[in-house]
């Protein structure tokens, strides 16, 4: 890859950004069934996630090792409580790690998007992105409740899987509420509630005011 494609991607940030996430939505979808692939799949892609958002918001080089270093980290004690000590505190610690990290990155995504002094079809990508990565960090609550109490959430098909928090996220920020499956424990409810009003005030505040500052600096350059 010669050094003009490596500079056009660092303008397109948001969009190999928004390239990624997709991918890692796909790659968890396709590959639920095997568990293994799943797992080194999704990790693969998710620490390109946090190395790409860590560039976007120009972080220290320190800062950026070491947030890489915690995710991996994570993500082995994560390994070593499912394939080889079976333990779930160990499990529900790591992820709480990353329920803590992907909501601290979110909120300087949001502060770092809305402090472009241009707004572009690219910087719009980057609203789009944070809108995903949102729905992401529900689905790791979702997951929680589920591990923490089985009985939080009823399914229509009687049995549940990680993916299926994926599908009930969305569906829950797009207020589309098919039923199929249904928040029965309190925090499942509580935080059901707040993703529905969340979702909805971002896309109408905050991606509405990306959509528009880009319409008018088109217009203010023409």
């Amino acid at each position: 890859m010669d050094r003009e494609h490596i500079e056009r991607m660092i303008e397109n940030k948001y969009s190999l950004l928004l390239f990624f996430l997709i991918s890692l939505m796909v790659v968890s979808i396709l590959s639920v069934s095997n568990f293994t692939v799943y797992s080194l799949t999704v990790s693969f892609l998710s620490l390109a996630v946090y190395a790409i958002m860590l560039s976007i918001l120009k972080a220290h080089r320190f800062l950026f090792i070491a947030y890489i270093a915690f995710a991996f980290m994570a993500l082995l004690f994560h390994y070593l409580a499912v394939f080889v000590l079976n333990s779930m505190p160990l499990g529900i610690a790591a992820m709480i790690v990353y329920i803590v990290m992907i909501g601290l990155i979110i909120i300087f995504m949001i502060r770092r998007i809305f402090s472009e002094k241009l707004v572009t079809g690219d910087t719009v990508k980057g609203g789009i992105s944070v809108y995903i990565l949102m729905a992401s960090w529900w689905q790791l609550i979702y997951y929680l409740f589920w591990v923490l109490d089985p009985n939080a959430f009823r399914f229509s098909s009687g049995v549940g899987q990680k993916t299926d928090f994926l599908y009930y996220s969305i569906i829950t920020m797009t207020t589309l509420g098919f039923g199929d499956i249904v928040p029965r424990s309190y925090p499942a409810r509580v935080f059901t509630m707040l993703q529905a009003m969340v979702g909805q005030l971002y896309l109408a505040v905050f991606v509405a005011r990306l959509v528009g500052l880009h319409i008018a600096s088109r217009v203010h350059h023409k």
